[in-house]
């Protein structure tokens, strides 16, 4: 086995089913088949969106065909491409390891496999952040073109909704993962002063308070702060849209009334929680599945 594959650990991970091809493929290959994929998307939709909106249009039944076109990658590429990709950085940033055994007299298998990962630089969370809002800006100003001027006409509607969604989602958990990054290295230096240097079971085992256990399942075993901050932008994103529609959408004052406080709202209660991860005595460069 090469180093790469040995400081990985895969081989040591248990994975019931594809095993064999997700160790041949390795982080590498899967990061490429994930950005391809979603090349492959960009491209469709801003190929789509470039003809429908250019000067000469093509007949309705062909605006119909390349709509349907760029729903059918809207709907398929950016899942596949962010499972290659989450899998691709597990692999090439992780180290493998085996059970957790945080509840070894559980119902079902908890923790099966571990990973501790190599951060990535702020400086790239702070690019995930910036790229994502303004892709989400942008779509939002399409989306919105398209129901008021009739920019493309009106085929790309749901097209661009659906990717202005999930692009505003993107963003929301990369602002909710920057501000837990820098919440966890703030207090890391009083963390290490203040902790006696043991195994980690151990130190779990001593610290099994009510709130300990709810900030492990709540922050590091399903990531809810950061997920939070997702559906809280993407919140935010529909009351824009309903906002600026407002003259020619039924019920859009509305909408925008309850999409945004509750946006903000979430927003809000995710990032606090975010800054809440040292509670649940974990470290935030790792991770364990879920069963």
């Amino acid at each position: 086995m090469s180093d790469r594959g040995a400081a990985s650990g895969l081989d040591r991970a248990e994975i019931p089913v594809g095993g064999g091809f997700w160790r041949s493929l390795g982080g590498n290959g899967a990061l490429l088949v994930g950005y391809v994929l979603l090349a492959v998307h960009v491209v469709v939709v801003g190929v789509v969106t470039a003809v429908l909106g250019g000067a000469a249009r093509p007949s309705y039944a062909a605006g119909r065909g390349l709509t349907t076109l760029a729903l059918v990658s809207t709907v398929l590429l950016p899942l596949l491409s962010g499972c290659f990709l989450g899998i691709g950085e597990l692999v090439r940033r992780g180290r493998w390891g085996g059970p957790s055994r945080h509840k070894p007299d559980a119902l079902l298998p908890q923790g099966t496999n571990t990973v501790a990962l190599r951060m990535i630089p702020v400086r790239w969370n702070l690019a995930w952040v910036g790229v994502a809002g303004a892709l989400a800006a942008l779509l939002l100003r399409l989306t919105v073109g398209d129901v008021v001027d009739y920019a493309f006409g009106g085929h790309l509607e749901t097209v661009l909704a659906v990717n202005g969604i999930l692009t505003a989602g993107i963003g929301g958990a990369a602002l909710g993962a920057l501000v837990k990054k820098l919440a966890w290295l703030h207090g890391r230096g009083a963390r290490e002063r203040a902790t006696v240097h043991d195994h980690p079971a151990l130190a779990r085992r001593r610290s099994t308070s009510l709130g300990t256990r709810f900030w492990r399942s709540f922050s590091f075993r399903w990531r809810l702060d950061v997920w939070l901050c997702a559906f809280g932008v993407v919140s935010m994103w529909v009351a824009g849209f309903a906002f600026l529609t407002r003259e020619h959408v039924p019920g859009s004052d509305t909408a925008a009334m309850i999409f945004g406080p509750v946006g903000g709202a979430l927003v809000l209660v995710g990032l606090w929680a975010t800054t809440q991860f040292w509670r649940s005595g974990e470290d935030l460069a790792s991770g364990e599945s879920v069963s």
